[in-house]
């Protein structure tokens, strides 16, 4: 019985001891709450937009061009702006992020 028991007990912990642990089976995005967001840069003028989200800027995105980034999951103020002028291109709007899933905005000004 004490054999069994030890038999037991050890392919028990070799089986624990090789199974990844189930944070490392979890996305990055699961554990961290966040979502992909993107800015498409249509521009009818040919003009690049300055991005800034929750107040802070994100960068430009190139006309014709596409930019992501990993923010929270949740509602964000997205503003965008042309590069060049820092007036507004698109309307002010308020896009929620959700986690493990990509989504955008387009912008064709």
């Amino acid at each position: 019985m004490k054999k069994k028991c030890a038999i037991f007990l050890v392919t028990a912990f070799i089986i624990l001891a090789l199974m990844p642990a189930c944070e490392e089976l979890m996305e990055e995005c699961e554990r961290n709450s966040t979502g992909t967001f993107y800015i498409d840069n249509q521009s009818e003028s040919g003009r690049a937009y300055k991005v800034i989200i929750d107040g802070i800027s994100y960068g430009i995105v190139g006309a014709g061009s596409t930019k992501e980034w990993t923010l929270s999951a949740g509602m964000h103020m997205v503003q965008i702006l042309f590069a060049d002028t820092d007036r507004t291109a698109c309307s002010i709007s308020a896009p929620t992020v959700v986690k493990c899933q990509k989504n955008g905005l387009i912008c064709r000004s």
